[in-house]
Protein backbone atom coordinates (compact mmCIF):
# COMPACT_ATOMS: atom_id res chain seq x y z
CA UNK A 1 0.00 0.00 0.00
CA UNK A 2 2.77 2.29 0.87
CA UNK A 3 5.69 1.00 -1.25
CA UNK A 4 4.77 3.69 -4.03
CA UNK A 5 5.52 6.53 -1.38
CA UNK A 6 8.80 5.71 -0.92
CA UNK A 7 11.50 7.15 -2.94
CA UNK A 8 14.19 5.02 -4.56
CA UNK A 9 17.06 6.32 -3.16
CA UNK A 10 15.34 6.43 0.04
CA UNK A 11 14.64 2.43 -0.91
CA UNK A 12 18.57 2.09 -1.74
CA UNK A 13 19.73 3.94 1.42
CA UNK A 14 18.05 1.19 4.00
CA UNK A 15 20.47 -0.09 5.66
CA UNK A 16 19.18 -3.72 4.79
CA UNK A 17 16.09 -5.27 3.97
CA UNK A 18 15.01 -6.05 7.38
CA UNK A 19 14.31 -2.76 8.52
CA UNK A 20 12.92 -2.12 5.37
CA UNK A 21 10.09 -4.39 5.50
CA UNK A 22 9.85 -3.46 9.24
CA UNK A 23 9.18 0.12 7.68
CA UNK A 24 6.57 -1.22 5.06
CA UNK A 25 4.81 -3.36 7.76
CA UNK A 26 4.54 -0.79 10.46
CA UNK A 27 2.92 1.71 7.95
CA UNK A 28 0.47 -0.80 6.59
CA UNK A 29 -0.94 -1.84 9.74
CA UNK A 30 -1.17 1.36 11.80
CA UNK A 31 -0.94 4.57 9.52
CA UNK A 32 -2.98 6.42 7.35
CA UNK A 33 -1.71 7.40 3.83
CA UNK A 34 -0.89 11.01 5.21
CA UNK A 35 0.56 9.62 8.46
CA UNK A 36 3.16 7.75 6.17
CA UNK A 37 3.58 10.94 4.76
CA UNK A 38 4.50 13.11 7.33
CA UNK A 39 6.71 10.10 8.80
CA UNK A 40 8.75 9.47 5.75
CA UNK A 41 8.96 13.19 5.26
CA UNK A 42 10.33 13.67 8.52
CA UNK A 43 12.48 10.65 9.41
CA UNK A 44 14.16 10.05 5.61
CA UNK A 45 18.20 9.36 5.84
CA UNK A 46 18.49 12.10 4.01
CA UNK A 47 17.03 14.62 5.65
CA UNK A 48 19.92 15.83 7.97
CA UNK A 49 18.77 16.00 11.33
CA UNK A 50 18.89 13.59 14.14
CA UNK A 51 15.88 13.07 15.92
CA UNK A 52 16.31 12.31 19.72
CA UNK A 53 13.64 10.65 22.32
CA UNK A 54 14.26 11.20 26.25
CA UNK A 55 13.39 7.85 27.58
CA UNK A 56 12.97 7.41 31.42
CA UNK A 57 12.33 3.63 33.20
CA UNK A 58 11.77 3.39 36.54
CA UNK A 59 12.86 0.45 38.70
CA UNK A 60 14.10 -0.95 35.67
CA UNK A 61 15.52 -3.62 38.03
CA UNK A 62 11.91 -5.11 39.35
CA UNK A 63 10.97 -6.48 35.69
CA UNK A 64 11.52 -10.08 34.40
CA UNK A 65 14.23 -10.72 31.45
CA UNK A 66 11.61 -11.46 29.08
CA UNK A 67 9.78 -8.34 29.26
CA UNK A 68 13.42 -6.49 29.22
CA UNK A 69 14.25 -8.98 25.78
CA UNK A 70 11.09 -7.70 24.40
CA UNK A 71 11.85 -3.79 24.95
CA UNK A 72 15.29 -4.66 23.68
CA UNK A 73 13.46 -5.44 20.35
CA UNK A 74 11.14 -1.89 20.69
CA UNK A 75 14.39 0.12 20.71
CA UNK A 76 15.82 -1.99 17.97
CA UNK A 77 12.80 -0.75 16.62
CA UNK A 78 13.13 2.64 17.44
CA UNK A 79 16.29 2.90 16.25
CA UNK A 80 15.52 1.79 12.74
CA UNK A 81 12.70 3.51 12.21
CA UNK A 82 14.90 6.93 12.42
CA UNK A 83 14.87 7.51 16.41
CA UNK A 84 17.81 7.93 19.29
CA UNK A 85 16.70 7.17 22.48
CA UNK A 86 18.52 8.91 25.28
CA UNK A 87 18.27 7.28 28.70
CA UNK A 88 17.35 8.56 31.89
CA UNK A 89 17.39 6.80 35.16
CA UNK A 90 15.67 8.27 38.03
CA UNK A 91 17.41 8.68 41.30
CA UNK A 92 17.41 5.79 44.14
CA UNK A 93 17.96 5.48 47.94
CA UNK A 94 20.19 2.65 46.96
CA UNK A 95 23.46 3.11 45.16
CA UNK A 96 23.35 -0.98 44.77
CA UNK A 97 20.45 -0.35 43.11
CA UNK A 98 21.41 2.63 40.63
CA UNK A 99 24.86 0.61 39.79
CA UNK A 100 22.47 -2.43 38.82
CA UNK A 101 20.60 -0.39 36.72
CA UNK A 102 23.25 1.28 34.79
CA UNK A 103 24.61 -2.34 34.42
CA UNK A 104 21.19 -3.81 33.28
CA UNK A 105 20.67 -1.01 31.00
CA UNK A 106 24.31 -1.36 29.11
CA UNK A 107 22.60 -5.14 28.60
CA UNK A 108 19.35 -4.05 27.80
CA UNK A 109 20.79 -1.97 24.84
CA UNK A 110 23.61 -4.21 23.93
CA UNK A 111 20.69 -6.46 23.02
CA UNK A 112 19.46 -4.66 21.23
CA UNK A 113 22.53 -4.15 19.32
CA UNK A 114 22.95 -0.85 20.48
CA UNK A 115 26.22 0.88 22.07
CA UNK A 116 25.35 2.56 25.37
CA UNK A 117 27.42 5.42 26.54
CA UNK A 118 26.94 6.15 30.22
CA UNK A 119 27.30 9.70 31.04
CA UNK A 120 26.53 9.16 35.37
CA UNK A 121 26.78 13.39 36.12
CA UNK A 122 23.70 14.44 34.49
CA UNK A 123 24.17 18.21 35.71
CA UNK A 124 26.78 20.15 36.73
CA UNK A 125 26.49 22.60 39.44
CA UNK A 126 29.39 25.42 38.31
CA UNK A 127 31.58 27.26 40.01
CA UNK A 128 29.19 30.18 39.89
CA UNK A 129 25.99 27.88 41.53
CA UNK A 130 24.48 27.34 38.08
CA UNK A 131 23.31 23.72 36.87
CA UNK A 132 24.80 22.69 33.38
CA UNK A 133 22.97 20.11 31.62
CA UNK A 134 25.28 17.08 29.92
CA UNK A 135 22.73 17.36 27.17
CA UNK A 136 24.20 20.69 26.43
CA UNK A 137 27.91 20.15 27.96
CA UNK A 138 28.35 17.28 25.72
CA UNK A 139 26.09 18.16 22.84
CA UNK A 140 28.69 16.69 20.50
CA UNK A 141 27.74 12.92 22.00
CA UNK A 142 24.28 13.74 20.39
CA UNK A 143 24.59 15.71 17.21
CA UNK A 144 28.10 14.78 15.67
CA UNK A 145 27.45 12.38 12.89
CA UNK A 146 30.04 10.32 14.51
CA UNK A 147 28.33 9.53 17.61
CA UNK A 148 25.23 8.82 16.20
CA UNK A 149 25.98 4.80 16.76
CA UNK A 150 25.99 5.63 20.94
CA UNK A 151 22.87 5.60 22.99
CA UNK A 152 23.48 7.85 26.03
CA UNK A 153 22.73 6.63 29.48
CA UNK A 154 22.14 9.76 31.57
CA UNK A 155 22.51 8.84 35.55
CA UNK A 156 20.85 11.13 38.18
CA UNK A 157 24.25 12.44 39.38
CA UNK A 158 25.27 16.09 40.08
CA UNK A 159 28.76 17.04 40.17
CA UNK A 160 29.96 20.10 42.07
CA UNK A 161 32.16 21.91 40.58
CA UNK A 162 33.67 23.66 43.62
CA UNK A 163 33.93 20.69 45.62
CA UNK A 164 34.92 18.32 43.54
CA UNK A 165 32.51 15.83 44.26
CA UNK A 166 29.05 13.49 42.97
CA UNK A 167 25.99 13.67 44.77
CA UNK A 168 22.50 12.29 43.65
CA UNK A 169 19.35 14.09 42.58
CA UNK A 170 17.25 14.57 45.40
CA UNK A 171 14.00 15.66 43.32
CA UNK A 172 13.88 13.94 40.01
CA UNK A 173 11.40 16.94 38.71
CA UNK A 174 14.11 19.04 39.57
CA UNK A 175 16.62 17.12 38.10
CA UNK A 176 14.85 17.14 34.43
CA UNK A 177 13.63 20.84 34.37
CA UNK A 178 17.38 21.56 34.90
CA UNK A 179 18.61 18.72 32.00
CA UNK A 180 16.20 19.88 29.38
CA UNK A 181 16.44 23.21 30.07
CA UNK A 182 17.93 25.74 27.18
CA UNK A 183 18.41 22.86 25.07
CA UNK A 184 19.18 22.62 21.55
CA UNK A 185 18.70 19.21 20.56
CA UNK A 186 16.08 18.10 18.43
CA UNK A 187 14.59 16.48 20.88
CA UNK A 188 10.70 15.08 19.72
CA UNK A 189 9.37 12.42 22.61
CA UNK A 190 9.53 12.12 26.21
CA UNK A 191 8.84 8.89 27.23
CA UNK A 192 8.18 7.20 30.80
CA UNK A 193 7.97 4.04 31.06
CA UNK A 194 6.85 2.36 34.66
CA UNK A 195 4.61 -0.06 36.43
CA UNK A 196 1.66 1.94 36.76
CA UNK A 197 0.76 3.41 33.44
CA UNK A 198 -0.56 6.50 32.54
CA UNK A 199 -2.05 9.32 34.20
CA UNK A 200 -5.54 7.78 35.70
CA UNK A 201 -8.70 9.05 35.17
CA UNK A 202 -12.08 8.40 36.69
CA UNK A 203 -13.91 9.10 33.91
CA UNK A 204 -12.57 6.04 32.32
CA UNK A 205 -12.88 3.81 35.27
CA UNK A 206 -9.06 5.26 36.43
CA UNK A 207 -7.90 3.38 33.07
CA UNK A 208 -5.69 5.85 31.88
CA UNK A 209 -6.20 8.87 30.41
CA UNK A 210 -5.50 8.42 26.50
CA UNK A 211 -4.76 11.82 26.07
CA UNK A 212 -3.94 15.09 28.34
CA UNK A 213 -3.44 19.18 26.83
CA UNK A 214 -1.33 20.31 29.48
CA UNK A 215 -2.48 23.88 28.78
CA UNK A 216 -5.59 22.99 29.82
CA UNK A 217 -5.83 20.33 32.19
CA UNK A 218 -2.71 20.21 34.51
CA UNK A 219 -3.66 22.49 37.29
CA UNK A 220 -6.67 20.31 37.78
CA UNK A 221 -5.24 16.92 37.24
CA UNK A 222 -2.53 17.85 39.28
CA UNK A 223 -5.17 19.11 42.30
CA UNK A 224 -6.98 15.78 41.99
CA UNK A 225 -3.97 13.91 42.58
CA UNK A 226 -3.31 15.80 45.40
CA UNK A 227 -6.94 15.38 47.08
CA UNK A 228 -6.73 11.58 46.55
CA UNK A 229 -3.44 11.42 48.00
CA UNK A 230 -4.49 13.53 51.10
CA UNK A 231 -8.13 11.14 50.88
CA UNK A 232 -6.18 7.93 51.34
CA UNK A 233 -3.25 9.22 54.04
CA UNK A 234 -6.60 9.91 56.37
CA UNK A 235 -7.24 7.09 56.28
CA UNK A 236 -3.93 5.40 56.79
CA UNK A 237 -3.40 7.82 59.59
CA UNK A 238 -6.96 6.69 61.21
CA UNK A 239 -6.16 3.17 61.20
CA UNK A 240 -3.00 3.32 62.61
CA UNK A 241 -3.98 5.71 65.36
CA UNK A 242 -6.82 2.84 66.23
CA UNK A 243 -3.68 0.82 67.28
CA UNK A 244 -5.68 -2.17 65.22
CA UNK A 245 -3.49 -5.12 64.98
CA UNK A 246 -6.04 -7.81 62.98
CA UNK A 247 -5.19 -8.99 59.75
CA UNK A 248 -7.87 -7.47 57.70
CA UNK A 249 -6.51 -3.63 59.14
CA UNK A 250 -3.08 -4.64 58.27
CA UNK A 251 -4.65 -5.79 55.28
CA UNK A 252 -5.94 -2.36 54.76
CA UNK A 253 -3.47 0.00 55.51
CA UNK A 254 -0.81 -2.34 53.29
CA UNK A 255 -3.34 -1.86 50.55
CA UNK A 256 -3.70 2.03 51.17
CA UNK A 257 0.09 2.41 51.59
CA UNK A 258 0.61 0.79 48.29
CA UNK A 259 -2.17 3.28 46.73
CA UNK A 260 -0.76 6.11 48.36
CA UNK A 261 2.88 5.57 46.57
CA UNK A 262 1.06 5.17 43.37
CA UNK A 263 -0.78 8.08 43.44
CA UNK A 264 2.61 9.86 44.70
CA UNK A 265 4.40 8.52 41.04
CA UNK A 266 1.36 9.76 38.86
CA UNK A 267 1.27 12.90 40.59
CA UNK A 268 5.43 12.86 39.84
CA UNK A 269 4.94 11.48 36.41
CA UNK A 270 2.79 14.26 35.08
CA UNK A 271 4.69 17.28 36.31
CA UNK A 272 7.65 15.52 34.83
CA UNK A 273 5.85 15.93 31.63
CA UNK A 274 4.66 19.33 32.23
CA UNK A 275 8.50 20.90 33.23
CA UNK A 276 9.98 18.56 30.25
CA UNK A 277 7.57 19.52 27.77
CA UNK A 278 7.17 23.05 28.83
CA UNK A 279 11.00 23.50 27.98
CA UNK A 280 11.24 21.65 24.23
CA UNK A 281 9.72 22.72 21.38
CA UNK A 282 5.97 22.88 21.34
CA UNK A 283 5.33 19.85 19.13
CA UNK A 284 7.28 17.45 21.46
CA UNK A 285 5.15 14.58 22.39
CA UNK A 286 5.09 13.18 25.71
CA UNK A 287 4.11 9.57 26.66
CA UNK A 288 3.39 7.21 29.50
CA UNK A 289 3.32 3.97 29.45
CA UNK A 290 3.71 0.68 31.19
CA UNK A 291 7.01 -1.33 30.21
CA UNK A 292 4.99 -4.19 29.58
CA UNK A 293 2.63 -2.30 26.72
CA UNK A 294 6.27 -0.74 25.56
CA UNK A 295 7.77 -4.54 25.17
CA UNK A 296 4.77 -5.39 23.05
CA UNK A 297 5.83 -7.44 19.88
CA UNK A 298 2.93 -6.54 18.02
CA UNK A 299 3.74 -3.06 15.67
CA UNK A 300 0.02 -2.28 15.79
CA UNK A 301 -0.64 -2.44 19.24
CA UNK A 302 2.96 -0.91 20.90
CA UNK A 303 2.52 2.12 21.76
CA UNK A 304 5.96 4.11 21.75
CA UNK A 305 5.57 2.61 17.69
CA UNK A 306 2.34 4.04 17.15
CA UNK A 307 3.43 7.14 18.63
CA UNK A 308 6.54 7.28 16.76
CA UNK A 309 4.64 6.66 13.40
CA UNK A 310 1.12 8.80 14.02
CA UNK A 311 1.93 11.16 16.57
CA UNK A 312 -0.70 10.04 18.46
CA UNK A 313 -2.86 7.62 21.09
CA UNK A 314 -3.33 3.88 20.37
CA UNK A 315 -6.91 5.44 20.16
CA UNK A 316 -8.78 8.32 20.03
CA UNK A 317 -9.37 10.09 23.47
CA UNK A 318 -13.32 10.89 22.75
CA UNK A 319 -14.37 7.68 22.28
CA UNK A 320 -15.70 6.15 25.27
CA UNK A 321 -13.91 3.36 27.11
CA UNK A 322 -16.78 0.81 26.56
CA UNK A 323 -20.24 0.89 26.29
CA UNK A 324 -20.98 -1.74 29.29
CA UNK A 325 -24.04 -4.56 30.04
CA UNK A 326 -24.26 -7.48 32.79
CA UNK A 327 -25.06 -10.59 30.92
CA UNK A 328 -26.88 -11.74 34.11
CA UNK A 329 -23.80 -13.83 34.65
CA UNK A 330 -21.24 -11.38 36.37
CA UNK A 331 -19.49 -10.48 33.39
CA UNK A 332 -19.49 -7.60 31.13
CA UNK A 333 -20.46 -7.21 27.55
CA UNK A 334 -18.03 -5.15 26.05
CA UNK A 335 -18.64 -2.82 22.70
CA UNK A 336 -16.76 -0.59 21.10
CA UNK A 337 -14.90 -0.05 17.56
CA UNK A 338 -13.01 -2.86 16.56
CA UNK A 339 -9.51 -2.28 14.73
CA UNK A 340 -11.26 -1.54 11.31
CA UNK A 341 -13.28 0.98 13.23
CA UNK A 342 -16.54 -1.20 13.18
CA UNK A 343 -18.83 -1.93 15.84
CA UNK A 344 -17.45 -5.41 18.27
CA UNK A 345 -19.04 -6.87 21.26
CA UNK A 346 -17.71 -10.00 23.31
CA UNK A 347 -17.89 -10.84 26.68
CA UNK A 348 -15.41 -10.89 29.16
CA UNK A 349 -14.09 -11.26 32.90
CA UNK A 350 -13.71 -8.18 34.99
CA UNK A 351 -10.77 -9.94 36.50
CA UNK A 352 -9.45 -10.85 33.25
CA UNK A 353 -5.65 -10.19 33.14
CA UNK A 354 -5.09 -10.00 29.39
CA UNK A 355 -7.74 -6.75 29.27
CA UNK A 356 -6.05 -5.00 32.16
CA UNK A 357 -2.63 -4.82 30.53
CA UNK A 358 -4.32 -3.36 26.95
CA UNK A 359 -1.96 -1.04 25.81
CA UNK A 360 -4.55 1.16 25.52
CA UNK A 361 -5.30 1.03 28.92
CA UNK A 362 -2.23 1.86 30.62
CA UNK A 363 -0.92 4.94 28.27
CA UNK A 364 -1.13 8.66 28.06
CA UNK A 365 -0.18 10.99 25.34
CA UNK A 366 0.73 14.42 26.52
CA UNK A 367 0.92 17.90 24.78
CA UNK A 368 2.14 20.80 26.29
CA UNK A 369 -0.77 22.08 24.22
CA UNK A 370 -2.43 24.43 22.85
CA UNK A 371 -5.03 27.66 24.17
CA UNK A 372 -8.58 27.12 24.91
CA UNK A 373 -11.04 29.79 23.92
CA UNK A 374 -15.05 29.58 25.42
CA UNK A 375 -17.28 31.67 24.21
CA UNK A 376 -20.43 31.54 26.18
CA UNK A 377 -21.95 34.80 25.05
CA UNK A 378 -25.56 34.51 23.72
CA UNK A 379 -25.54 37.54 21.52
CA UNK A 380 -23.32 39.05 19.28
CA UNK A 381 -22.49 42.52 19.75
CA UNK A 382 -20.02 45.36 18.93
CA UNK A 383 -18.71 44.77 22.97
CA UNK A 384 -17.87 40.69 22.61
CA UNK A 385 -16.85 40.37 19.00
CA UNK A 386 -14.51 41.71 16.23
CA UNK A 387 -15.92 42.05 12.16
CA UNK A 388 -19.49 41.89 13.28
CA UNK A 389 -21.52 43.48 10.08
CA UNK A 390 -23.05 46.65 10.74
CA UNK A 391 -26.64 45.26 9.94
CA UNK A 392 -26.00 43.43 13.61
CA UNK A 393 -24.59 46.76 15.46
CA UNK A 394 -26.59 48.16 18.21
CA UNK A 395 -25.33 51.98 20.15
CA UNK A 396 -28.06 50.45 22.68
CA UNK A 397 -26.86 47.01 23.56
CA UNK A 398 -25.80 46.74 26.57
CA UNK A 399 -23.94 43.35 26.71
CA UNK A 400 -20.86 42.83 29.00
CA UNK A 401 -17.72 44.38 27.51
CA UNK A 402 -15.18 41.49 26.72
CA UNK A 403 -11.09 41.58 26.36
CA UNK A 404 -9.94 41.77 23.27
CA UNK A 405 -8.42 38.74 23.57
CA UNK A 406 -11.67 37.51 24.79
CA UNK A 407 -13.72 38.71 22.07
CA UNK A 408 -15.21 36.44 18.84
CA UNK A 409 -13.55 36.99 15.65
CA UNK A 410 -16.05 36.56 13.00
CA UNK A 411 -13.32 37.19 10.21
CA UNK A 412 -11.13 34.41 11.78
CA UNK A 413 -14.38 32.18 12.31
CA UNK A 414 -15.44 33.01 8.57
CA UNK A 415 -11.82 31.68 7.79
CA UNK A 416 -11.72 28.74 8.97
CA UNK A 417 -14.69 28.01 8.50
CA UNK A 418 -14.63 27.95 4.91
CA UNK A 419 -11.44 26.54 4.50
CA UNK A 420 -12.63 23.44 6.62
CA UNK A 421 -16.18 22.90 4.30
CA UNK A 422 -14.02 24.57 1.22
CA UNK A 423 -17.65 26.68 0.41
CA UNK A 424 -18.39 30.59 0.91
CA UNK A 425 -19.81 31.74 3.86
CA UNK A 426 -22.86 33.97 3.52
CA UNK A 427 -21.94 35.47 7.40
CA UNK A 428 -25.39 37.97 7.46
CA UNK A 429 -27.73 34.91 6.82
CA UNK A 430 -25.30 32.91 9.60
CA UNK A 431 -25.63 34.97 11.87
CA UNK A 432 -29.48 35.76 11.73
CA UNK A 433 -30.08 32.53 12.41
CA UNK A 434 -27.60 31.67 15.46
CA UNK A 435 -27.18 35.20 17.20
CA UNK A 436 -29.07 35.31 20.26
CA UNK A 437 -29.43 31.24 20.06
CA UNK A 438 -25.35 30.55 20.43
CA UNK A 439 -24.84 27.96 23.30
CA UNK A 440 -20.82 28.36 22.94
CA UNK A 441 -18.24 28.47 21.02
CA UNK A 442 -14.92 26.62 21.46
CA UNK A 443 -12.17 28.14 19.95
CA UNK A 444 -8.73 26.08 19.63
CA UNK A 445 -5.51 28.01 19.22
CA UNK A 446 -5.40 30.65 17.24
CA UNK A 447 -8.90 30.10 15.19
CA UNK A 448 -7.07 26.62 14.25
CA UNK A 449 -9.90 24.73 15.52
CA UNK A 450 -14.06 25.51 15.92
CA UNK A 451 -16.63 24.43 17.03
CA UNK A 452 -19.98 26.06 16.98
CA UNK A 453 -23.20 25.45 19.27
CA UNK A 454 -26.92 26.80 19.65
CA UNK A 455 -30.10 26.47 20.85
CA UNK A 456 -32.52 25.14 18.78
CA UNK A 457 -36.11 23.57 19.02
CA UNK A 458 -38.96 25.36 20.84
CA UNK A 459 -38.36 27.92 23.22
CA UNK A 460 -39.68 25.88 26.03
CA UNK A 461 -37.90 23.18 25.26
CA UNK A 462 -34.69 23.66 24.00
CA UNK A 463 -31.89 21.12 22.29
CA UNK A 464 -28.16 21.83 21.96
CA UNK A 465 -27.04 21.77 18.71
CA UNK A 466 -23.53 21.29 17.56
CA UNK A 467 -24.08 23.71 14.40
CA UNK A 468 -20.35 23.96 12.61
CA UNK A 469 -17.21 22.19 13.49
CA UNK A 470 -14.02 22.66 12.10
CA UNK A 471 -10.29 21.88 12.17
CA UNK A 472 -7.69 23.78 9.78
CA UNK A 473 -7.03 21.13 7.00
CA UNK A 474 -3.20 21.26 7.60
CA UNK A 475 -3.81 19.98 11.11
CA UNK A 476 -6.66 17.59 10.76
CA UNK A 477 -5.30 14.44 12.49
CA UNK A 478 -2.79 16.49 14.30
CA UNK A 479 -2.35 17.67 18.28
CA UNK A 480 -5.90 15.94 18.77
CA UNK A 481 -7.82 18.87 17.98
CA UNK A 482 -10.79 17.28 16.92
CA UNK A 483 -10.53 14.40 20.43
CA UNK A 484 -10.52 18.32 22.33
CA UNK A 485 -13.16 19.59 20.78
CA UNK A 486 -15.47 16.76 21.20
CA UNK A 487 -14.26 15.97 24.82
CA UNK A 488 -15.34 19.93 25.92
CA UNK A 489 -18.65 19.50 24.20
CA UNK A 490 -19.56 16.32 26.37
CA UNK A 491 -18.21 17.99 29.23
CA UNK A 492 -20.34 20.80 28.84
CA UNK A 493 -23.19 19.31 27.48
CA UNK A 494 -23.36 15.81 29.11
CA UNK A 495 -27.32 15.41 29.02
CA UNK A 496 -27.58 15.81 25.50
CA UNK A 497 -26.19 17.31 21.99
CA UNK A 498 -27.58 16.81 18.65
CA UNK A 499 -25.49 17.29 15.09
CA UNK A 500 -26.13 16.38 11.75
CA UNK A 501 -23.72 15.63 8.73
CA UNK A 502 -23.93 14.91 5.23
CA UNK A 503 -24.64 11.03 4.11
CA UNK A 504 -21.59 11.11 2.17
CA UNK A 505 -19.06 12.87 4.58
CA UNK A 506 -16.31 10.70 5.27
CA UNK A 507 -16.47 11.51 9.01
CA UNK A 508 -19.37 10.04 9.48
CA UNK A 509 -17.57 6.93 10.90
CA UNK A 510 -16.12 9.27 13.62
CA UNK A 511 -19.21 10.44 14.50
CA UNK A 512 -21.18 7.30 14.66
CA UNK A 513 -18.19 5.98 16.97
CA UNK A 514 -19.00 9.15 19.20
CA UNK A 515 -22.96 9.27 19.38
CA UNK A 516 -25.63 6.40 21.14
CA UNK A 517 -28.17 7.37 17.95
CA UNK A 518 -28.30 8.05 13.89
CA UNK A 519 -31.09 8.79 12.48
CA UNK A 520 -31.90 9.00 8.31
CA UNK A 521 -33.39 12.44 8.28
CA UNK A 522 -35.32 11.33 5.04
CA UNK A 523 -37.61 9.12 6.98
CA UNK A 524 -41.21 10.13 7.89
CA UNK A 525 -40.80 12.48 11.43
CA UNK A 526 -44.55 12.55 11.47
CA UNK A 527 -45.64 12.20 15.13
CA UNK A 528 -47.93 9.57 14.30
CA UNK A 529 -47.06 6.81 12.05
CA UNK A 530 -50.59 6.75 11.26
CA UNK A 531 -51.53 10.60 10.49
CA UNK A 532 -52.52 11.16 7.09
CA UNK A 533 -49.34 14.52 7.74
CA UNK A 534 -46.95 13.10 6.29
CA UNK A 535 -43.44 14.92 7.33
CA UNK A 536 -41.17 13.13 5.10
CA UNK A 537 -38.80 14.88 2.33
CA UNK A 538 -36.04 13.65 0.89
CA UNK A 539 -32.58 14.69 2.92
CA UNK A 540 -28.90 14.69 2.29
CA UNK A 541 -28.00 14.61 6.27
CA UNK A 542 -27.85 12.36 9.13
CA UNK A 543 -28.60 13.08 12.38
CA UNK A 544 -26.25 11.94 15.19
CA UNK A 545 -27.45 12.14 19.09
CA UNK A 546 -25.36 11.83 22.13
CA UNK A 547 -26.76 11.76 25.46
CA UNK A 548 -28.41 9.92 28.53
CA UNK A 549 -31.59 11.45 28.80
CA UNK A 550 -34.45 8.73 29.55
CA UNK A 551 -36.41 10.26 26.65
CA UNK A 552 -34.14 10.44 24.04
CA UNK A 553 -36.06 8.36 21.56
CA UNK A 554 -38.88 10.95 22.27
CA UNK A 555 -37.17 13.95 22.13
CA UNK A 556 -35.12 13.02 19.05
CA UNK A 557 -39.01 12.47 16.61
CA UNK A 558 -39.58 15.99 18.30
CA UNK A 559 -36.56 17.92 17.50
CA UNK A 560 -35.36 15.52 14.11
CA UNK A 561 -37.85 17.99 12.15
CA UNK A 562 -35.91 21.16 13.47
CA UNK A 563 -32.97 19.76 12.77
CA UNK A 564 -33.56 18.76 8.98
CA UNK A 565 -34.87 22.04 7.91
CA UNK A 566 -32.18 24.36 9.27
CA UNK A 567 -31.04 26.43 5.63
CA UNK A 568 -27.48 26.33 5.41
CA UNK A 569 -25.42 29.27 5.02
CA UNK A 570 -23.64 28.58 2.25
CA UNK A 571 -23.32 31.02 -0.86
Amino acid sequence: MFKHMLPNSAAQRQKNASSKNLILSILNSTATKREAKEYLARYADDAGTTHHCLILIRSLHTFPADTLSHLADTLRRLRILGLRPVFILPPTDDRAIMNEQFDLLDSLLNNAHLQPIILRDGLTKTFNGTSASVLSTNSELFNNDGNKAYIPVIGPYIYDEKASTEYMATSLVDFMHDLCKNVELNIIKFYILNNNGGIPSTERNNRSHVFINLSQEFDFLSKNLRQQIENVEHVSNLIRSEGKRESNSQFDYLYLEDLRLKLHEHSEDLKLMDVVLSGLDTSTTGLITTVKAASLPSDKNNPLLYNLLTDRSLVSSSLPLFKRITNGEGYLKQEGPKEDGTESSHTIDPSDQENKDNATLVTTVLKKGIDINIFAESKLTTHNSIGLPALFQNKSDTGKYLDEKDKLNLLKMTDILEKGFLRKLNLEHYLNRINGKIASIIIIGDYEGIAILTYEGPSNDQFVYLDKFAVLPHLKGSLGISDIIFNLIFKRFPDEVIWRSRKDNVVNKWYFQRSVAVIDLSIDLSDNANSYNKSQVDSQFNLFYYGNRSDSLERLRKFAKYVRDIKPSWL
